[in-house]
């Protein structure tokens, strides 16, 4: 069975917190939310190795490999690949 990628994803506005053991892997436009431009982020939960938003908070059992960028919008913004620790 296929799992759509897309429905493991959340969008929460910058102003709430980050729920345990869910990372920050974009931003994006919510009208749920404050503000106008990026005014959200795109969290999920992460797998074995994961590139997330530089301010994402970082999981127990994970670790940050190396600094990264993420393309956003028409733009780069910092990241980290991140991975569990087996």
């Amino acid at each position: 069975m296929m799992v759509d990628k897309a429905r493991k994803n959340r969008v929460i506005c910058r102003s709430a917190s980050v729920p345990n053991d869910w990372v920050v892997i974009a931003e994006h436009h919510s009208p749920a939310c404050d503000g106008e431009g990026p005014n959200a982020w795109v969290i999920k939960r992460p797998g074995k190795r994961e590139v997330v938003w530089a301010d994402s908070p970082i999981p127990d059992g994970y670790r940050k490999i190396k600094e990264t960028e993420i393309t956003a919008g028409e733009g780069k913004a910092q990241g980290w690949l991140i991975e569990r620790i087996d």
